[in-house]
Order: structure tokens, then sequence, then C-alpha cells
């Protein structure tokens, strides 16, 4: 089993198995160290084939469709996950103020709740920033799945 334990065929009880065996046998984990070195370099010497068009194009609608389900999953939420971290960082910067206005009231809290409340802003731009950049890259991706739409019918009519 250490041929296809070293070419991750195994799973579940059979796994754990050889997993365990050669922890406590050193002639066993020297042969799976060596089987799993034989797995790399054929990985690595096998020659580069160009995959199918077929293939290759339902891997692209796979993965375009995850990216597009994404923003999707986080509706679900509401938008609730948008302003958590806002929510979490404010209700800390209202427990600094709190105590620090009962406790030293005239001491530094004034001023590290001035900083907080900086850096709030400051990421709070930064987060508004990177969403024009992901905006810009979702429009950039849709021009580019329609120039790649119009050249497939293109080539059908042809």
């Amino acid at each position: 089993m250490l041929p296809a334990t070293a070419l991750e065929m195994l799973e579940g009880e059979d796994l754990d198995r050889v997993l365990a065996h050669a922890g406590e046998c050193t002639e066993c984990a020297r042969r799976l160290e060596e089987y799993r070195g034989a797995v790399a370099a054929l990985a690595l010497t096998l020659p580069s084939q160009p995959m199918q068009p077929a293939r290759k194009g339902q891997l692209r609608e796979r993965l375009l469709a995850r990216a597009r389900n994404d923003p999707r999953a986080r509706a679900r939420w509401g938008g609730a996950d948008r302003w958590a971290g806002w929510a979490v960082a404010a209700g800390l910067a209202g427990v600094l103020l709190v105590h620090h206005g009962f406790h030293r009231p005239l001491a530094y809290g004034w001023v590290v709740a001035g900083v907080v409340i900086i850096a709030l802003v400051a990421v709070g731009v930064y987060a508004m920033v990177q969403r024009g950049r992901v905006s810009a890259l979702e429009e950039r991706l849709a021009r580019l799945e329609g120039i790649k739409s119009r050249e497939r019918s293109r080539g059908k009519a042809v």
C-alpha cells in the first residue's frame, strides 16, 4: 500500500493505517519517502501536453462560475460581513473611550482614541480603494468574456 499512499490514492482508514505504520516502522517510512520522491521526479519528467479545448473550456467555466458565485455568497449575509469589521473596531474604540474616561480622564486616553479613529478612517479609505480595484477587474473580466463569446460565435458562423 506504500506506492498507493505515495500517489495519494488512499483515503480513510487505509491511509490512516499506512501512515501510522510508517510512523513506527523506519523501513516503511524510508520506502514511503523513496516512493514519494519517485512520484515527484516522474511528475517533473513527464512531457507537458496542452489540454484538450473542450476540457479547457469546461475548466474555465467552472472556475468562472466559482468566481461569480463568491459575491452572491456574500450577499446571503445581507451585507453583514461588509460591516462586521467596522462594528468590531467601533466597539473597541468605544470601550477604550469609556475606560479612559472613567479611569484616567486627563491622561492619554483621548490621544489614543484619536489615533484609533484616524487608523479606522485610513482603513476605510484603503477598503474603498480596493473595492474600486475589484470593480475594475470585474468589469475587465466581463469585457473579456464578452470578447471571448463573440469570437466563439464568429468561429461557429464561419
